[in-house]
Order: structure tokens, then sequence, then C-alpha cells
């Protein structure tokens, strides 16, 4: 028995710990590759689906003022749309670096409850909406 508890908890705190860290790093990593803040802010001030902002050969001044007014409006948009992202994302990543942290905290405690929950018994000690 001194064994098999002895097994358990080196493989807790030893393998156990370390998966659990690298499942949490893979997660954190998948939220920053789908997020890709590092991109949206290298292209933030880029284009955004530009269509029709094509002045061609045309000589028209009409025509070129038209363009240059699109491909602002296509920048502003671009820019709105990639900086709501970069928020957002940015919120997701802290929250979840929050989540995983508590995980790994609760993660080195949790082997520890049966034994308070047994001590909390052998004294009787009830919970309030019991």
């Amino acid at each position: 028995m001194g064994m098999f508890l002895v097994g358990i908890l080196s493989w807790w705190y030893g393998r156990g710990w370390l998966g659990q860290w690298r499942r949490m790093s893979d997660r954190w990593r998948a939220t920053v590759q789908f997020f890709s803040i590092g991109q949206l802010l290298a292209t933030l001030f880029s284009p955004f689906r530009q269509i029709s902002a094509n002045t061609g050969n045309n000589a028209n001044p009409m025509v070129a003022l038209r363009a240059v007014f699109d491909q602002l409006v296509s920048r502003v948009v671009g820019a709105f749309v990639r900086s709501f992202t970069i928020l957002a994302g940015s919120v997701v990543i802290a929250i979840q670096v929050v989540y995983e942290s508590l995980l790994l905290v609760l993660w080195a405690f949790l082997p520890l409850l049966p034994i308070i929950g047994f001590i909390l018994f052998a004294i009787g000690w009830v919970p309030t909406w019991m």
C-alpha cells in the first residue's frame, strides 16, 4: 500500500504535473496562434478587403480621388477591425492565463483534499448548508 501511494504521488507531482503544464502551454499557444496578434499588429493599417480602389490607366482626377478615398476607408476599417481583434485576443489570453494558473495551483493541492476531508469528518465538522 505504501509503495502504491508513493507511486501515485510521484506521478502526480512529477510526470502528471509536467503533462498538465504541457497541455496548458499547448492551449495557450493555440489561442495565441488563433488570434495572431503579432501579424495583426504588423498589418494594422493595411487595406481591408480592398476591391475597387484601382486607378488603372485612367487619367481622370475624379477616378484617382475616388481611389484614394476608397483606400483610406479600407485602411480605417482594417485598423478598426484589427484593433478590435487584438483587444479581444488580449482579453481572452489574459483570462486564459489566470484560469490556467489557478488549475496549476489546484493541481498541487488536490491530493490533500481527501486528507483534509477525513480530518474534518473525524472532528465532526458539518457544512452550514447541511
